[in-house]
């Protein structure tokens, strides 16, 4: 993680706040920093702004006792999945800290902010974070193949019935017409399928 140039932005309603966040992302005396570029917000009206123009890897939300609006804020983020989201509260309502796991907030502490925990509550939601994007990458293109499967089955199924081909002649075709036009099998077996529903 430290040889990775990283952007943090720390928000929080005032510059007290924030500081023991910013002194921790320092490091011992700034030799030690975890992040190249440390962005402080006073404030959370313009977060979303904010994370859209920075694009950091991590957000540090710092909230005393949060008002829902400005906790809601900090879930839509997480939800959004733009970067890894690290919540310190000093005080929370119930039910918080379950709205924030749903919500994909990477680490949520409650009543324990003090510079030496920052980094490694940072480093442990940010690997988190990573994680959970590779589970999801995964999951999304297992859903991909699948669905591509089964489009190319039906596309199959058509070239079977209208062509007299074996199911191996079918797929062979598709693949030949995928090389010519430089296309994925999938894309060709859609074509297929489309046409096949405009004739009817």
């Amino acid at each position: 993680m430290a040889n990775k140039p990283l952007t943090i932005l720390v928000a929080g309603p005032d510059a007290d706040a924030t500081r023991p966040v910013e002194d921790g992302l320092a490091g011992a005396g700034g030799r030690d920093r975890i992040a190249d570029r440390i962005a402080v917000l006073h404030g959370f009206a313009d977060l979303p702004a904010r994370v859209a123009a920075l694009a950091p890897d991590a957000v540090v939300a710092v909230l005393e006792t949060p008002a829902p609006a400005t906790l809601d804020g900090v879930f839509r983020l997480a939800r959004s999945g733009a970067c890894a989201v690290v919540l310190f509260a000093d005080k929370a309502p119930p039910g918080a800290a379950a709205q924030a796991a749903e919500a994909g907030v990477a680490a949520f502490v409650l009543d324990g902010l003090h510079p030496a925990r920052v980094r490694p509550i940072l480093e442990t939601a940010l690997a988190r974070y990573a994680a959970f994007e590779t589970l999801k990458r995964e999951r999304d293109e297992a859903r991909t193949q699948l669905a591509d499967r089964k489009l190319i089955e039906r596309a199959k199924g058509i070239l079977m019935q209208r062509n007299s081909l074996t199911e191996e002649a079918a797929y062979n075709a598709l693949r030949k017409a995928a090389m010519k036009q430089g296309r994925r099998i999938a894309d060709i077996a859609q074509s297929v399928i489309t046409a096949a529903q405009i004739e009817l």
